[in-house]
């Protein structure tokens, strides 16, 4: 009887950690939306089929109810396996059902490489909630003669609340 008592009661002990700790992980982590997604932008000579690249990243909040905040960045990716420069965060918001388009103009802008020279890289986005994220790519020399879209996958991210990432996406979420 003893024993069986002692059994239990260790049970019930390791339940209630296991329960208080998963309690104390969730006040203090945070789970994100991450997506990757590819671009190629400019006029290739050399790396690419010589022709002429665009990229449209669009970006739909599907939440009727909530606005959605974000954060973005882009990471370059150079020939002969070195990394590129990566970009600082760009916040916002969309409201609800609200979609826009991140193209190769953007890109430029943020990573401050001049207009129409090849790039390309990944647009990382990080949300408080799932958006979708579809990337079409065009390519051609004097008019469109290749089209292809792409939807990005979602990726949890599990970081701790007090991580920049967390704060700057609350403070793009309060306004």
């Amino acid at each position: 009887m003893k024993r069986s008592t002692l059994i239990n009661s260790t049970f019930a002990s390791l339940v209630f950690l296991a329960f208080t700790t998963t309690a104390t992980q969730a006040q203090t982590q945070f789970t994100l939306s991450t997506y990757a997604a590819k671009f190629v932008c400019g006029k290739s000579e050399k790396i690419a089929s010589p022709g002429q690249y665009f990229t449209m990243i669009n970006v739909h909040n599907a939440s009727p109810l909530k606005k959605a905040a974000y954060l973005k960045r882009f990471a370059i990716a150079l020939p002969e396996e070195r990394p590129g420069k990566i970009s600082e965060f760009v916040g916002g918001t969309l409201a609800p059902e609200e979609a826009m388009t991140i193209d190769c103009e953007n890109i430029y802008k943020h990573t401050q490489v001049p207009s129409g020279q090849f790039l390309e890289g990944f647009a990382i986005i990080y949300a408080l909630s799932e958006l979708d994220v579809v990337s079409v790519y065009t390519a051609g020399h004097s008019e469109v003669e290749s089209i292809h879209t792409e939807r990005v996958p979602l990726r949890k991210l599990v970081i701790g609340r007090t991580h920049a990432i967390a704060q700057r996406l609350r403070r793009e979420d309060s306004q």
